[in-house]
């Protein structure tokens, strides 16, 4: 099972605190090198220039284009993700693969699966949405830099929602599961964590934390539920890169975190109706997965997560997993 992996090789707090130690300076410090050394030469270039008060993360302000905004903006990500898999097993000697999924190998098929299935859902909501004036939007098409800006987008947005996944929920939701022991508590920790960090985006400055804040913490919620109730992130970490990718491609607005040249500009946002819209969709999506790759009943959300008792036992559980997956 995936939670219960942490119960594999040595997870005492000191070598959690190291990690993530290791992972934010990786991230945060090294990674944002990149976007400080390019915002200094920008402004040394031009001393006049001024960030957007309005949006702090609008780095047109720093005559910087936004693709190459873009992929500075990951590159945080990108690094992060590298970082922290590759230090799974020298920090908890155990395989990487650990915190990511509770099968034997990374499956590609529930991955492609759940992006195209959130991907049918939100297109549809898109077009309800823009033909009743939910939101007003204007077309700002420009095919040299919207092909350029799906390119980008489909390389590295997947690694940008890959790495807040295996953080949140792999490693940290596994963490915590240590602590707790109850699978409901670390599904609720991390989705308020999750929601916490993403309190200073422009979107809540501009919209309110009221209407905004339920947004991310339900995200987290809705990918934390899929990844327990699925026994990996595969299916949690396809709809959250198709999710990403789909909004950079063809919608964009003024207060949105990254600035990018969607085909879509929102002119008139209606955040309650995103919010609603958000919610229907990813119940939407519960249940069809839930029917499809027959997941468990949902009081095994509150039970207590015990300890293995025969590792053995555990990895042919797994290879009988596999195998009902592929004769599906």
């Amino acid at each position: 099972m995936f939670l219960e992996k942490v119960y594999e090789g040595k997870n005492d707090i000191g070598r959690w605190v190291a990690m993530i130690v290791i992972v934010v300076i990786a991230s945060q410090v090294v990674g944002a090198l990149p976007l400080g050394v390019m915002i200094y030469l920008k402004m040394a270039e031009y001393p006049d220039l001024l960030p957007n008060p309005e949006n702090l993360l609008d780095l047109s302000a720093y005559e910087i284009s936004p693709i190459a905004g873009l992929v500075l903006m990951i590159i945080p990500f990108v690094l992060g993700l590298i970082t922290l898999l590759a230090f799974v097993k020298p920090i908890h000697e155990r395989p990487m693969l650990s915190v990511v999924t509770g099968h034997l190998s990374f499956r590609w098929k529930k991955f492609f699966w759940g992006a195209g299935v959130w991907l049918i859902l939100i297109s549809a909501y898109a077009f309800i949405a823009t033909i009743t004036g939910i939101q007003k939007i204007e077309l700002q098409f420009d095919p040299t830099t919207l092909f350029t800006l799906a390119a980008v987008s489909i390389v590295l947005l997947p690694l940008q929602t890959g790495f807040e996944e295996v953080l949140f929920r792999g490693y940290l939701m596994q963490g915590f599961a240590k602590i707790f022991k109850y699978r409901w508590l670390p599904l609720l920790v991390t989705a308020l964590i999750f929601g916490g960090l993403h309190f200073f985006n422009p979107e809540v400055k501009e919209f309110g934390a009221m209407i905004v804040m339920p947004q991310y913490i339900w995200f987290g919620i809705f990918f934390g539920i899929c990844a327990l109730m699925d026994d990996g992130l595969e299916l949690a970490w396809g709809v959250h890169a198709i999710n990403n990718i789909f909004l950079s491609i063809f919608f964009t607005q003024d207060s949105s975190a990254l600035q990018t040249p969607a085909l879509y500009r929102i002119t008139d946002f209606n955040p309650l109706a995103d919010l609603i819209a958000l919610f229907i969709l990813s119940i939407i999506f519960i249940f069809v997965a839930r029917k499809k790759y027959k997941w468990p009943e949902w009081n095994y959300l509150l039970a207590k997560m015990d300890k293995p008792d025969n590792k053995e036992e555990d990895i042919s559980d797994y290879i009988e997993n596999e195998y009902d997956e592929y004769d599906e």
